[in-house]
């Protein structure tokens, strides 16, 4: 009893508490975060690729050919900062831990708990693994959130000058709430739905997930052509793509189970060095998503969005977002579109020697974002420091 009147005692005065801790605005130096908790609510795509369409369109030129967007000339390079978020499969039991010495972060994690209706928190800290693996999408989503406050008490500076954000698919989501594009609340509802989506997904046909580390006489073309044919026998219309650019070298493929096994077996032959499993439960980022995009379609539609108040860069097409209307295009397109996470990095960072680069904070569970930085640019490395969760 004592528990529930507590509980309802939380959920009366949670928002109100929050609101006037987090009142002042982002721009007199308050965290963007913050001021997002007051703005909490309730919650088409055009032009999208065919299956199989694009899988390659940047997969043999040289990335930094493409001239990134220019970056407003106001802020120097080394006055500025950039926000990387992680993404799903960075979960790990025990994650927050480190956070929870810092009050807004605790915070974040209650008033979390209250809209999803189950405790975050306690899920990150204890797990089982199981059970973490299943709500990975919010958990690492909220964890990423925290460390952004974590890296507020620790380095404010960095953080109110930080001019632009990307994150890696499911940390778009993260990315985007500290723009100011997406509310806390609606951005965790959308997170949950769009998890759930894409377990049905996966659910309804089986598929996976193999990364490759190519040779640089790699046919990448000719073994995804390969594999689909292969399948073709036992699968009706077989999906295996390019899902993540990772760096130079390394893409993750997605499809159907017969296509990956095939790469597996076969793939030597076409200048694969080596490959390895994701531990997923679906072929994420490919066509066999298309149900669960259909999904984050219709909740995308009823979630409050705005133009993002700093460069967002998507990883969908390593493009900066614009209007309201261009954030929910791409946030549905994150569901089946591949990761262009090696471009994404060449869109922030890439600039002529021996032009100075923006201190990087690498925020949330995981080390994957730094070690990927590192293998893409290593002097935007040099200048990057993770936030441990």
């Amino acid at each position: 009893m004592l528990f529930k009147i507590r509980r309802n005692i939380f959920r009366a005065d949670a928002r109100k508490i929050l609101n006037a801790r987090y009142s002042r605005c982002a721009k007199d130096g308050e965290s963007p975060l913050r001021r997002l908790l007051q703005d909490a609510t309730s919650f088409g795509e055009a032009g999208h690729a065919a299956a199989g369409e694009g899988e390659l369109r940047w997969a043999t030129q040289p990335y930094a050919a493409r001239p990134p967007e220019p970056t407003p000339p106001a802020v120097s390079p080394k006055d500025a900062t950039v926000l990387l978020f992680p993404g799903q499969g960075s979960q790990f039991v025990g994650m927050g831990r480190r956070l929870m010495d810092v009050p807004t972060a605790r915070d974040l994690y209650k008033l979390a708990s209250e809209i999803v209706g189950w405790d975050v928190a306690r899920l990150c800290l204890e797990g089982p693994e199981s059970e973490l693996a299943a709500r990975c999408q919010t958990a690492v989503l909220v964890t990423s959130l925290a460390a952004l406050e974590a890296a507020r008490d620790a380095r404010p500076a960095a953080v109110e000058r930080a001019v632009a954000a990307a994150g890696f698919s499911l940390g778009e989501f993260a990315a985007l709430v500290f723009a100011g594009a997406l509310p806390l609340e609606g951005a965790l509802r959308l997170v949950e739905l769009r998890a759930a989506a894409m377990s049905a997904a996966a659910a309804a046909r089986a598929g996976g997930m193999l990364t490759v580390w190519l040779g640089a006489d790699a046919r990448l073309p000719q073994l995804l052509h390969a594999a689909r044919e292969h399948a073709r026998a036992t699968t009706a219309d077989p999906v295996c793509e390019v899902a993540n650019y990772l760096f130079p070298g390394c893409k993750v493929l997605a499809g159907d189970e017969e296509a990956l096994l095939f790469v597996e077996r076969e793939g030597r032959k076409f200048g694969v060095r080596r490959s390895a499993r994701v531990r997923v439960s679906g072929a994420f980022h490919t066509a066999l998503m298309a149900r669960a995009s259909d999904a984050v379609r219709e909740g995308a539609a009823l979630v409050e969005v705005r133009a993002p108040r700093v460069r967002v860069v998507s990883c969908v097409d390593a493009r900066a977002h614009g209007d309201a209307a261009d954030v929910r295009r791409r946030l549905v397109r994150l569901t089946t579109a591949p990761v262009r996470w090696e471009q994404t990095l060449h869109a922030l960072y890439a600039r002529p020697r021996p032009a100075d680069l923006p201190l990087t904070l690498a925020l949330g569970p995981g080390a994957a974002l730094r070690s990927t930085l590192k293998m893409v640019n290593a002097r935007a490395w040099d200048a990057s420091v993770q936030i441990e969760a």
